[in-house]
């Protein structure tokens, strides 16, 4: 499913007459064609859903999508780092906060443009471009493949970096046809990553929901379409052509990391390292499994940072990133922890995250005394903290920075080999 913000039109409550909106949208078809250079392969079916209709059909795409208990899983980890509180009911504000935001979604299922109802007509432009691009990308590149691989692969960080480019390749075809009566071209602005960070920043006045989100749940939700319209970007300016960004989608980035730095994806292409962070879990006890495994990526383990360093210092720990694995861990009484291991590119670039991570502990557990401390050569290596009863831990060897959050303490025994 791809979702388009609502962030650049007011959401006013009211009713759009149904017809009205079908025929404006059916003019725009020609528009987004030429601005995208994709003629239509076929007739774009579109259709008219009202608020209530788009969150019945949410609902019903992420019981298709997730599993039984995932997003339930998902939201222990998330409250287990503190990326989100702990009184949260994650599926339920997160099924709020997509249906506040959307403006209109194609759907490659259907393959059906529903257009939002409550749009006033004179704002429904610019959500029509962006959308109906989604539909040309269906046709040529078969968006639906690659949102059923992303659901299958437990990897969220190569999702969000494909979300990046569907929804930032929609963002600058936006953004074109708002500056092409001015003779601007979206290459000319300033990076766009930054450009749209300010042009969201009126969301918080106009979204209750949104002003209400954690930080993490924000800024999740703003990366496709502030990162990915910077990727494209930089991508044109090495190559001015539609068709350099049609290619990308045979060779799809396969990180935030590669999006957030495109040149990592454009010259040297630095792949992801693949990590398994299940070996660890045995050395815990055969009581511990695995309830939930995912990838947190460049940008997300930079968000974990932020929860207590500078946006500044956070990003630059992160930007060495080479692999990771999260996992969610359960014991037989039904106890959860958190448990993430991390590969870095060089030493300079673990050593770099590991400092951050020692001072990240510290303020997340003020007051604490660190135990189990461990140094080679008078370097720290690892170390320990006991709050509430749980064992914390972080452990750095070679390129690997590896940590748990939550264990119960009566489980530390078992961490002499970790």
């Amino acid at each position: 499913m791809i979702l388009s913000l609502c962030q650049f039109v007011p959401a006013f409550a009211q009713e759009t007459n149904a017809s009205d909106l079908l025929k404006i949208s059916g003019e725009m078809v020609q528009t987004a064609a030429r601005l995208r250079g994709l003629s239509p392969k076929e007739q774009i079916k579109q259709g008219v859903k009202t608020k209530e209709e788009i969150s019945g059909f949410l609902d019903e795409r992420v019981k298709a999508d997730y599993s039984k208990g995932e997003l339930d899983n998902e939201g222990k980890m998330l409250r287990i780092l503190g990326l989100i509180p702990a009184d949260i009911n994650y599926k339920e504000f997160v099924m709020k906060l997509l249906t506040e935001q959307v403006g209109g979604f194609y759907d490659p299922d259907k393959k059906t443009f529903f257009i939002a109802s409550w749009l006033p007509e004179d704002e429904q432009k610019p959500v029509m471009i962006h959308e109906l691009t989604h539909a040309l990308q269906d046709q040529y590149f078969d968006v639906g493949r690659i949102l059923k691989s992303d659901r299958d692969s437990n990897n969220d960080d190569r999702t969000l970096a494909h979300e990046a480019l569907l929804e930032g390749d929609g963002m600058v075809v936006m953004l074109q046809y708002i500056l092409e009566p001015m003779k601007r071209h979206f290459s000319d602005l300033p990076n766009l990553a930054f450009v749209m960070r300010n042009f969201t920043s009126p969301m918080q006045s106009q979204f209750p929901v949104f002003k209400s989100a954690p930080a993490f749940l924000k800024e999740l939700l703003l990366f496709p379409y502030g990162y990915g319209a910077s990727f494209l970007q930089y991508v044109w300016k090495q190559s001015p052509s539609w068709e350099t960004v049609n290619k990308i989608y045979s060779d799809l980035p396969s990180s935030t990391e590669q999006i957030m730095h495109p040149e990592k994806y454009c010259a040297d292409r630095d792949m992801p390292k693949p990590v398994n962070a299940e070996n660890l879990v045995s050395k815990l006890g055969g009581s511990w499994k695995v309830a939930y495994k995912n990838v947190m990526g460049e940008f997300s383990l930079g968000l974990l940072l932020s929860l207590h360093l500078t946006e500044e210092r956070s990003r630059r720990a992160a930007s060495g990133w080479g692999g990771d694995q999260v996992l969610l861990i359960e014991n037989k009484e039904g106890k959860d922890a958190v448990l993430i291991s991390t590969v870095w590119d060089t030493q300079d670039d673990s050593d770099r995250y590991f400092s951050a991570m020692d001072d990240w502990f510290q303020l997340h557990y003020p007051n604490v005394q660190r135990i189990n401390v461990q140094k080679i050569n008078e370097t720290p290596i690892g170390f320990s903290v006991l709050h509430n009863g749980e064992l914390n831990l972080i452990r750095r060897e070679g390129t690997s920075v590896r940590f748990i959050i939550g264990l119960p303490e009566a489980d530390s025994k078992n961490l002499k080999d970790f």
